[in-house]
């Protein structure tokens, strides 16, 4: 339970209250950040055992000039682990889009918002916990990997903590608020990312995997005793007192989600709701296309070293959370700017790098492409911020929850298509899935740039959030008809 705790330096003052679930989603996401390179850097180790033995397996990590030699045996280890990096990627992503979708989405609108922060972590202690397993027993069949993966998902993995954190913030804050609050919510996770960039590497080449697992076990342990003993269980105003069957209540809490984001609503609040969604898809679409040619991309054409390549994205993470925690509160709350001007800042940001790094024939622009992209986290937090803003208190899950399944989805398409585009492309134009990405964020650019003038236009200056009846209305309204 939180208490209020002052804190003052001369004329400031800090309620640490005021500190809700930002600290969980930073531990989490520094977890994430150590998981997914050590899981696939274990996965490589236990292929490349279960083919070759362990002195082989050695020095083909660690030698360049071994792997150049041996190119047939690097190819065939590095296409089967590509193999099992999709298993455990779609052993998390598709129970927690499942989860999310018909459960828990909604689950923190009817019971309060605290159970929902802690599932997601309890899943991924599990998975840890089963990494840990694998990285001690490593001659254990490559299908004992997937046992975390799997706990993680039916848990809600990653989307299922975005959503709940973002939920409990939209909750708590006023509009006014909203974007400041989820900026810092986002800055969590650049600065875990900057953190877990630089260090993943050091733990797992100086370490070993047990240790790192073990770190990311601690960690997330932290995530929750920190959950269960400092979050309050906030409630919505309306909450659901009826205990409906368990079939019954998944297929409500579904048409719950969807019927708050499309029903038809005065001031064509849904339709902004819809557009917002699809602006956040888009931006999703190339965020998680870049990760996964980013370092392909650069290690062939620019000659970009995992060391470099490390510095770079460190550097992009810390620059976003620094803008987070600094340059938005000053233009929200002493410029004045409105969300959508801010979140137009970040997508012209974004297709900028994109352009500048498509464009690259060497490693320094690549840098200034970062520098100039520095605003870019801001389009997620705004638009989440003002969406947030559009709705009651009662309706944080269900949205966030379309959300956070929406992006998994888009995530997934998002894989396939620039993993098969970019060798596709690439003779042709080595930076084109770039280009390409910067051309959706136009798109994206003009949808919000439509919405900004909707939003100014049709809806009151403090987004005051329109009613979007439960089950139990409807219901109401029927036997009263």
């Amino acid at each position: 339970m939180a208490k209020h705790i002052i804190i003052g330096f001369r004329r400031y003052h800090f309620d640490l209250a005021n500190i809700t679930v930002e600290p969980v989603l930073f531990l989490y996401m520094f977890a994430s950040f150590l998981y997914f390179p050590t899981i696939q850097a274990l996965i490589f180790h236990k292929v490349c055992l279960h083919s070759f033995n362990t002195t082989f397996c050695e020095v083909l990590e660690y030698n360049t000039t071994f792997k150049h030699d041996h190119q047939k045996e690097n190819d065939f280890v590095t296409s089967e682990t590509s193999y099992w990096i999709l298993k455990i990627t779609l052993a998390l992503t598709l129970p927690s889009f499942f989860m999310v979708i018909f459960f828990l989405g909604s689950l923190g609108d009817v019971i309060g918002r605290k159970v929902p922060v802690i599932l997601p972590c309890l899943g991924a202690f599990a998975a840890y916990l089963s990494g840990l397993l694998n990285a001690k027993y490593e001659s254990a069949s490559l299908y004992y990997i997937l046992i975390g993966p799997l706990l993680n998902g039916f848990s809600g993995g990653y989307i299922a903590c975005l959503m709940s954190v973002y939920s409990y913030v939209g909750h708590i804050t006023t509009p006014d608020t909203k974007l400041t609050r989820m900026g810092i919510v986002e800055a969590m996770i650049f600065i875990a990312g900057t953190i877990g960039v630089f260090t993943s590497g050091l733990m797992i080449d100086n370490q070993g995997y047990v240790f790192t697992f073990s770190v990311m076990c601690v960690t997330i342990g932290l995530a929750v005793i920190y959950s269960a003993l400092w979050l309050d269980n906030v409630h919505s105003y309306n909450d659901i007192q009826e205990r409906p069957g368990f079939c019954s209540m998944l297929f409500r809490f579904l048409r719950e989600s969807f019927q708050c984001v499309v029903m038809p609503r005065s001031r064509r609040v849904g339709a902004a709701l819809v557009l917002m969604i699809l602006a956040l898809n888009l931006l999703m679409l190339c965020t998680t296309g870049d990760m996964d040619i980013a370092m392909l991309y650069m290690r062939k054409t620019l000659n970009f070293s995992p060391t470099t390549f490390g510095f770079m994205k460190g550097l992009d993470y810390f620059l976003r959370g620094l803008i987070m925690l600094t340059f938005v509160p000053l233009m929200r709350h002493k410029v004045k700017l409105k969300e959508m001007i801010l979140v137009l800042l970040g997508l012209f940001s974004y297709a900028a790098e994109f352009v500048i790094t498509g464009a690259a024939r060497t490693q320094w622009l690549v840098f200034l492409g970062v520098v100039i992209g520095m605003f870019k986290g801001i389009p997620s937090a705004g638009l989440r911020a003002t969406m947030s803003s559009l709705i009651t208190k009662n309706e944080q899950g269900r949205l966030f929850g379309i959300i956070a399944a929406s992006e998994s989805i888009t995530s997934l398409l998002s894989t396939l298509l620039f993993n098969e585009l970019y060798p596709a492309t690439y003779d042709l134009y080595p930076g084109f899935c770039y280009m390409l990405a910067a051309g959706i964020l136009v798109i994206a650019f003009f949808i919000v740039l439509s919405l900004h003038c909707f939003i100014l236009q049709n809806i009151s200056s403090n987004y005051r959030p329109m009613e979007c009846p439960s089950s139990n209305d409807e219901e109401e309204n029927a036997t009263d008809g």
